[in-house]
């Protein structure tokens, strides 16, 4: 067995096993009879004595059913509250007239499941556990699947070098990692290991970062840094302390950096370690050089140039793989960017748009998407997210942009910027509208003063419901 399917195994064995070890006296296999459905559903349906199942997560929606479930028809009530709760990271317990709905959210995924309502605090409280472990382990599926596919080097993608290198150095180091590869929106993280937060994955390191420096090639490595990341929100979602961050070397030089969270961000110490961790570099390298230069080929005709942001082209071909799960369509628009041209010329406007598209790229997650669609205009893509997380994104942007401020000849600026943020199926009734929707929002809102957030009102279907 490789080394691949060493982690495929420890992680798939991980999300089962814990399930396996909590069936309880009460809740034996074959005691509920369970309608077909995905394998984890019927084993934590059946470990809590549960009468049904529910995940919801981006693309897919799951249900397992007990004997004892309620009539099919209460799934939609299920699947709406569950649709409510992805938009924030949480748990929590809902009294329902079929019994008690425990449920727990993470990432733009959410678990429920529903309960008999005489169970005890205890029996919530170890069902909450079981989804909050199923909601994370789900939040991986995609990685580890896209590692299963990918066992060949050739052809392999960039985020596939990254994900194998940050496992292999986890599994043989014993600490946390993090693979970091350069784009066209600056220094991005492509590679975490399962015990690193998924959720960093496509962020963009603060520029003067260790982490950017090092990947960057004006350093070769960076001990003892308490903020590889930089002093932002990325830093916190990590296991804590000082990391070690070295340089990726392909043929014609840097490729990448990797931290590693190492006891005090000292390098490995012993022969050993420092020998695994250069010999992990040393195959890694080219492949990660040849892995970028297929993305950079593929990735030219659906990038905008300044920004590295997709382009418009990008953007459709991101949303023609909405299939039914719909998503938010988020516009931004910059405030007054003719006056801020015509003040300090358009190398000032090219700043401030590369300025707000790190923003942008920091605020999103791994599987939503960023676009420059016009000379000030932006879009984002939140596939498969419910209305709300929209706005609480678009809101989040906003302030960012507000706060972060724009430096130009050595002096901080302030910009603001505008947003408009429509939903398929809670705004409008068909896909094709969801553009349409989004831009009539952004133009609301720059003609109520710019500066804030307008979501476009719910559809007919959604307020009759």
């Amino acid at each position: 067995m490789n080394g691949l399917w060493i982690v495929l195994a420890a992680a798939i064995g991980a999300g089962a096993g814990w399930w396996i070890a909590r069936r309880r006296p009460g809740a034996q296999p074959g005691q509920l009879p369970v309608s077909e459905g995905p394998p984890l559903l019927e084993w934590i349906l059946r470990a809590n004595g549960a009468l049904g199942a529910w995940l919801e997560s981006p693309g897919r929606r799951q249900v397992a059913r007990s004997a004892r479930a309620p009539s099919s028809s209460f799934d939609e009530i299920i699947q709406a509250r569950l649709q409510q709760q992805r938009g924030s990271d949480g748990q929590g317990v809902e009294r329902l007239e079929a019994g008690t709905l425990v449920y727990a959210s993470l990432d733009g995924r959410a678990a429920g499941l529903l309960l008999d309502g005489r169970v005890s605090a205890a029996g919530r409280e170890a069902a909450m556990r079981d989804l909050a472990r199923l909601v994370d382990y789900d939040r991986w599926r995609p990685v580890l699947a896209d590692l299963a596919k990918q066992q060949d080097t050739a052809g392999e993608s960039v985020e596939s070098v990254a994900m194998r290198l940050a496992h292999r150095l986890e599994r043989t180091l014993g600490v946390e990692v993090c693979v970091v590869v350069p784009s066209m929106s600056g220094i991005q993280v492509a590679g975490v290991s399962l015990r690193s937060d998924r959720r960093l994955l496509g962020t963009v390191v603060e520029a003067g970062s260790p982490l950017e420096v090092v990947a960057a090639g004006q350093s070769d490595a960076i001990s003892g840094s308490p903020m590889p990341f930089g002093d932002r929100a990325g830093d916190r979602r990590h296991a804590g302390g000082p990391g070690y961050v070295c340089a990726i070397r392909g043929d014609y030089g840097t490729v990448g950096a990797v931290a590693l969270w190492t006891a005090g961000g000292a390098p490995p110490s012993g022969g050993t370690e420092l020998a695994e961790l250069n010999r992990s570099l040393e195959i890694a390298g080219p492949r990660l050089q040849a892995a970028l230069e297929r993305r950079d080929l593929a990735d030219a005709a659906l990038r905008d140039p300044l920004t590295g942001l997709l382009n418009r082209a990008g953007l459709e071909q991101a949303m023609g793989l909405m299939g039914t799960m719909g998503g938010v369509l988020i516009y931004a628009d910059l405030d007054h960017f003719k006056a801020l041209n015509d003040k300090f010329g358009h190398p000032a406007g090219d700043s401030a748009l590369v300025h707000v598209a790190r923003l942008l790229g920091r605020a999103v997650r791994a599987h939503d998407s960023v676009a420059r669609i016009g000379g000030e205009e932006f879009a984002i893509w939140l596939p498969a997210a419910p209305l709300e997380r929209g706005r609480q994104v678009a809101e989040r942007i906003r302030q960012a942009v507000v706060w972060a401020g724009w430096r130009w000849e050595g002096e901080t600026r302030s910009i603001t910027a505008s947003f408009g943020v429509a939903s398929w199926p809670e705004t409008c009734g068909s896909r094709e509208n969801l553009a349409a929707q989004a831009d009539a929002a952004l133009y609301d809102a720059k003609r109520a003063g710019r500066d804030r957030v307008v979501v476009a009102p719910l559809s007919r279907e959604q307020v009759s419901l």
